[in-house]
Formats: structure tokens, sequence, C-alpha cells
């Protein structure tokens, strides 16, 4: 546990780097892609040499960290900012440490296929490394293919930028990715790391963790950010709205029907029919998201923002996905 000097540390330093990221936030919201800085071109990476990244402070970029609190804790995926996983909601991580010696484990998914509407899992081998001049294990490397990924290469940073004369253009991986290399995908693995760097394995980049929370971010999630809250944190905030989320789904979806045409006593048709679901889904998951963003603790929230900006995906339905917070078994197929 941080002692009172350490905590204050962190807030000065959260502190600096909010400001320092406000006066750079036009610049960067005002970005766009562009092809032509290939020239006269100067690759840096900021992320070698964090602000968090000073021993004194404490280790906010902490892979083993992670391993290991999430071999203590289930985790739900809520927020992302890039890569949609379409067709899956309810997904959560739970970890089986396999070495301390060489930082290795067994990590489980587990998920909701909305279309088979079951709930399956799947099991990857991850070890921690170390990025090239880092102080510490801040990257968690998967193999997607069932077998323990190499320590090498050396990973090399997880948001890389290019300066190219008086204009900024940032990747959002390592510069020039050779499509070549990416590995094609199977299901739920597929949409959850659509561009994978290599054949062999996944880079997910600490950008911050405590126990409540971690933000990973990957290139195979073309550069974005994952925001994963502790089972506990979620369930509270579950068990707090009480009744609120089922009235809130009725509203959507008495809203949802006047809007397509679907009067008391009428049947409604198919395409009626999806649609108000499709809206009803649609508004539970924003609703909801956003409760959540408010609940969260303010640290994770604003690591999430200075490293990743706001999240633009949802993963977590909490209607579907109650039974995975309940006592009650999950059926798997």
């Amino acid at each position: 546990m941080w002692t009172t000097p350490v905590a204050m540390g962190l807030q000065y330093v959260v502190l600096f780097a909010y400001v320092a990221t406000a006066a750079a936030w036009p610049e960067i919201e005002d970005w766009t892609p562009g092809f032509h800085w290939t020239r006269k071109m100067t690759i840096k990476n900021p992320e070698n040499n964090p602000t968090f990244n000073y021993a004194e402070l404490g280790s906010l970029q902490d892979a083993w960290q992670v391993l290991e609190e999430t071999s203590n804790d289930t985790y739900f995926l809520m927020f992302r900012t890039e890569a949609p996983i379409d067709g899956y909601r309810c997904v959560s991580m739970t970890l089986n440490l396999t070495s301390r010696t060489n930082k290795t484990a067994n990590f489980t998914i587990t998920f909701y296929d909305t279309e088979e509407k079951e709930y399956e899992n799947v099991t990857i081998q991850v070890r921690a490394l170390k990025q090239a001049d880092y102080l510490l294990d801040n990257v968690v490397r998967a193999n997607l293919k069932g077998t323990l990924p190499d320590a090498t290469p050396v990973p090399p940073g997880s948001y890389t930028y290019a300066e190219n004369d008086n204009s900024t253009c940032y990747s959002r991986s390592t510069p020039f990715l050779d499509g070549g290399n990416a590995a094609e995908g199977d299901g739920f693995l597929d949409d959850l790391f659509p561009v994978q760097e290599s054949l062999l394995y996944v880079d997910m980049y600490v950008v911050y963790n405590q126990p409540e929370c971690y933000i990973l971010r990957s290139p195979a999630t073309l550069g974005g950010c994952d925001l994963w809250l502790r089972k506990a944190e979620l369930k509270k905030i579950v068990d707090d709205l009480g009744n609120q989320i089922v009235r809130e789904e009725q509203t959507l979806k008495k809203e949802s029907e006047q809007n397509n045409g679907v009067y008391e006593n009428c049947t409604a048709t198919e395409q009626q029919t999806e649609f108000v679901k499709s809206d009803v889904e649609d508004g539970i998951e924003r609703w909801f998201q956003d409760i959540v963003w408010k609940r969260v603790s303010p640290d994770c929230i604003l690591a999430f923002m200075l490293a990743c900006e706001k999240p633009v995906f949802r993963v977590y339905n909490p209607i579907t996905c109650n039974s995975s917070l309940t006592e009650q078994d999950v059926s798997f197929s």
C-alpha cells in the first residue's frame, strides 16, 4: 500500500500530466491521417520514459502485478477505444499463474456469443515482459495458438509517433506494421485482436493498473485501449442500481415500440421486433456505460482519458450479462 507522501506524489504527477495533456489536446484532437511523412522522419516513443514510471512513486504500469491481481479476481472488459467486438458481450478474464520465476500464466477469457446465445471461453498463454528501455515489466505478451509466447523480440512500445519537419503524425502501433505478418485469427479472438502484429504473439501494454482496474493498449486492437474493471466493483454498481436497470429497459422498450409503430393490442412484425430489440440493447448499454463511467474510481477514468481519450465501443450489457455477476453457474458450450 502506498504511503501518504507517495500518494501525494502521485497526485502531483497526475496533475502535471493532466495540464500537459490539456495543452497538447487541440493538436491531437485535430489530427487527421496522412501518408507523406516518410521523408525527414524521426521515430520517437514517448512511453519508453513515461511520467508514471518512477520507482519511488510505486508502479502504475506493472504487467506482473496485473497477472497477479487477475489470478485472484475476475475482471470485465468495460470500455474500448478501437476495434469493435461485434457479436460478443460480457467479456471477462481470470488467470492461473503457471510460473512466478518465468512470469507466465494462462488467461481464461469468458464471453457471451449473442448469435448462439450462450457463454463460451478460451484459454491463452501469456507472459510478462519488459519493453525496450523500461524499468519494469509492462507488457503482457499472449500466444493465441495454445502455446507459450517467446520472450523475443523485445516489445518496442505501444504508441509510437513520427516527426516530419514541423508536423507530427501518430501511428496506432509501431510504424509501418508489416501487414504480411498479420496472423489470421479465429472467431472471438479474431474480433478481440483484429490486427495481430505477429503469427506468434500479441502484445498488450499496461498503461495503468491498480487493484480495481487496469488499462491495456495493444497494436492488435488498432492501438486502442481497453479498461478492465474488477468484478467486485462492477457488481456493486449493478446491485446499487437495483430495479433501475429493469425500469430503464421497460422505458426504452415502450419508447421504441411507439417510434416503430407497434401499438397496444397489435402484433409486431418480425422487422419491428428486431428494430425494438436493437433500440433497447443500444439504449441500455449507453445508459449503463454512462453510469459506470461516473462511478468507477476517478484515478482509472483520468488515466484512461489522458492516455486513450474517450471510450467508443461498448462490450457490456447489464441485462444480458447479469448471470455472469451472480452466484449462478454460467453454462458453457
